[in-house]
This record gives C-alpha cells, sequence and structure tokens, in this order.
C-alpha cells in the first residue's frame, strides 16, 4: 500500500518540478479570464458609453454653471466646483437646493441638465438592472456556466433524487457547492432551492450526457460526479435509462478522467459495462433494502438502529484519517481515545490503494515531451503504473493491530471527530 497523495507530490516534484507553479498560473488566469469576460459584458450593454455621457453630462452642466454664473464674486475655478456639486445633486434628483443658477443662461442650463441627465441616468440604472435581472433568470432556468471549484455534481434526478441530495448536504460543510444536471422544468428546481434555503445550489438544464452540457459543469474542477438514474423523462423505457448512466459515465471520463464517479443502476447485469468504463463506485437501486427487510424480521430494534445509521439525522457513519500520533499505535488506544474524547465508535478500518493514470503525472498543459511520454506508454498498453484500484478494509479490526499511515477510520458518532481542533 501507498499513499497515493504522497507518490503523486514526488513524482511530479521529481519529474514535473514546474507543476504547483503552473496549476498557480492556471487559477490566476482563470480568475483573469473571468474578469475579462465581465467586462466584456458590459461593453456589449454599451454600460461604459452610458457612464461616459453621465459624465460628460456633469462635466458640461459645470462648466454651464461657471461660465453663466459670472457674477457671483468668486473665481472661475469655485464656481467650476460649485457648479460640478450642483450639477450631480440636480441629474440625480436630490435636490439638496443649497447651489442654485440665479441667471437666465444657468436656469436654461439646468433644464437642459435636467432632461438629458434624466434620460442618461435612467437609462444607466435600468441596463444595469436589466443585467442582473436577466443572470439571475438564466442562472435559475439552468443556462448560466458554472465557474466555481471543488463542487458536487448531481447528473440526472429521479424520486429518490431530493433524499439523495438531502444525505449529501447533511455530509457536506456549509460552503460546499452542489451542481445539479438534469432536465427539471425550472419551477421543480426553485421548489428544491426552497427545501434547502442555506445551501448552495446551482442548476445547468440539459441533457447530462452530452459534452457540450457537461462543459458548462466546470467538470476538471469538480469533487466528484454522482450519476442517478435519470427518469425525468417518464416516457424513457427502464432499459434505456441505464444505458443513459453509460453514456454518461464515459464522456465524464472522456472529459475529465481524475474525477471519481458513483453511479446508480437499475439493472445488475449492467455492472460490467460500468465497470469497463471505470466508475468508481456503483450502486444497483434496492439492493440493500432487503437487508434492511430482513433486519425487521429478527428484532424491530435492530431495523431501528440500522434506519436511524442510513439516515442523515443523529449517529452516523463518518471516516476519520488516522491522526499521526496514533500511527505506530494499536487499535485499542485508538478506539479509547475516540469513544472517550469525542463519543465515536470505530467500526473498522480501510485502506485504499488506486491505479494511477499516466494523465494524473502529465501536466494540465501538455508539452511536447508530455506528448511524447503519453504516446509511448499509450503504444505499450501502459496507461495505468501502478496496478488497479482496490479497498481493503476489515470490520471490528483486533485491539492489536497496529494502524499505519494508510488507515483510515471508520466510526458511528453524531458529528465526525476533528483532530485538528485538539
Amino acid at each position: 500500500m501507498f499513499d497515493r497523495k504522497n507518490v503523486l507530490a514526488g513524482l511530479r516534484r521529481r519529474f514535473f518540478p514546474g507543476g504547483e507553479a503552473r496549476r498557480g498560473r492556471q487559477g490566476r488566469r482563470r480568475r483573469f479570464a473571468a474578469l475579462i469576460n465581465f467586462f466584456h459584458l458590459l461593453h456589449q450593454e454599451k454600460i461604459f458609453f452610458l457612464l461616459g455621457s453621465v459624465l460628460i453630462i456633469i462635466i458640461g452642466g459645470g462648466l454651464g454653471y461657471a461660465l453663466s454664473e459670472s457674477g457671483e464674486a468668486e473665481t472661475f475655478w469655485t464656481r467650476l466646483g460649485r457648479g460640478l456639486w450642483w450639477a450631480m445633486v440636480t441629474i440625480t434628483t436630490v435636490g439638496y437646493g443649497d447651489v442654485v443658477p440665479m441667471t437666465l443662461p444657468g436656469r436654461i442650463v439646468g433644464f437642459l441638465l435636467m432632461i438629458s441627465g434624466l434620460i442618461a441616468l435612467s437609462l444607466l440604472t435600468a441596463t444595469v438592472a436589466s443585467i442582473f435581472v436577466e443572470r439571475k433568470f438564466r442562472r435559475e432556468r439552468g443556462l448560466t456556466t458554472i465557474t466555481e471549484h471543488n463542487h458536487i455534481l448531481i447528473l440526472g434526478w429521479n424520486r429518490g433524487g431530493e433524499q439523495v441530495l438531502r444525505n449529501i448536504l447533511y455530509r457536506l460543510d456549509h460552503t460546499a457547492i452542489v451542481v445539479l444536471v438534469n432536465n427539471l422544468p425550472p419551477e421543480q428546481f426553485e421548489q428544491i432551492l426552497l427545501t434547502f434555503p442555506d445551501k448552495h445550489l446551482r442548476f445547468v438544464r440539459g441533457d447530462f450526457s452530452r459534452e457540450e452540457i457537461l462543459a458548462k459543469t466546470n467538470l476538471s474542477q469538480a469533487r466528484r460526479v454522482i450519476i442517478l438514474a435519470d427518469r425525468t423523462d417518464d416516457q424513457v423505457p427502464r432499459e434505456q435509462v441505464d444505458q443513459k448512466t453509460l453514456l454518461a459515465a464515459l464522456a465524464v471520463k472522456s472529459l475529465a478522467p481524475k474525477i471519481p464517479i458513483t453511479a446508480e443502476i437499475i439493472f445488475a447485469e449492467n455492472r460490467p459495462h460500468l465497470e469497463r468504463a471505470h466508475v468508481e463506485d456503483i450502486i444497483i437501486r434496492g439492493e440493500y433494502d432487503s437487508s434492511l427487510i430482513a433486519s425487521s424480521i429478527e428484532s424491530e430494534g435492530l431495523f431501528k438502529i440500522m434506519q436511524s445509521l442510513l439516515s442523515p439525522e443523529g449517529p452516523n457513519f463518518w471516516t476519520v484519517k488516522v491522526p499521526g500520533r496514533f500511527q505506530g499505535r494499536t487499535v485499542q488506544e485508538f478506539a479509547a481515545v475516540l469513544r472517550a474524547d469525542y463519543q465515536a465508535l470505530l467500526v473498522g478500518l480501510y485502506t485504499e490503494g488506486y491505479k494511477i493514470r499516466l494523465e494524473e503525472l502529465l501536466s494540465p498543459e501538455p508539452t511536447a515531451i508530455d506528448e511524447f511520454i503519453f504516446r509511448k506508454f499509450t503504444e505499450a498498453g501502459k496507461t495505468h503504473l501502478f496496478g488497479r484500484h482496490k479497498v481493503e478494509f476489515q470490520i471490528n479490526p483486533p485491539a492489536d493491530r497496529v494502524l499505519s499511515p494508510q488507515d483510515i477510520a471508520v466510526v458511528i458518532a453524531v458529528q465526525p471527530p476533528s483532530f485538528q481542533s485538539r
């Protein structure tokens, strides 16, 4: 077993020393691109032209006041300052009345300023408002492109989707972003927003098995993809639902091979197809319902306990990375600390091996060297370097087992233990 993160970091430092700096530059480029797009939108909507028009009207009004009110015992620059203040107050319809033109030319200037300023300022405010209204409209209807990072993508929807979303949100922190990608009507998504008002939900509307729709989700920066057995269209036969799940998994892996996928299917015989598509976690709908039903036959109490552990409320299963100070010590010592300090019950340990794909070691923006390496490894049929994905686990591990750096604990607790805070 090996620590995947450490292996990857070491290989990247050894063979691609500029990787971290490159990722930093990519982040800065994305932010700069977003800023450029924002300014491009303002330019398209003539915001700069309208702002310039308002500014010209204010300056013109100030100059008109300074020239028409020349009878006052003040210098030109003093009158200009007063005139600019008067033009600003007039054009915004505040009307303090502390500065008013006393001459006929000055009042003519004021009349022109009121008419032109009211029109220009109204156009400016209306255009700005329309931009935000349109953005909100497009966002609620899933027509915008996602720019957030480290988000969860849920592709597809069915009757159990809301419960799946509830359980996912329970396990994420309050800042996490979840993006739904499906063909739900906008009204139904608004209802989902009302159900989870304090969560960060986004919506992309469209066929999630198509690459152009997935491209709008910022897929390469997602944390995980979850594909639900999609039943948004009742006219689609059940036999074709798993086909769409497989197409979506293949599209995700072609666009972002590193992103892990959890996929739900209806028919167990379709599992091998998803395994060949390198889907990490495959769930067959109703696969574990039989265990709950069987537990109710043995004891109602056992059924209630199992049901409680699988619901988002109350004690639940959590994973805990074994802290460094417990590595090399026994399970009994670690379990005692979990129980005494966190009211957490240790139920199992697992270690995870990972098949490292060649793409994960190459730089995000391939160079000529990267392309040469990839071509040679592909010709040799070695696109995976360190074995196959494998999880080794042990339920109720022996008390005298020595903990290793690769061990991850599974505990039952109300909240996941946080060793970093102590």
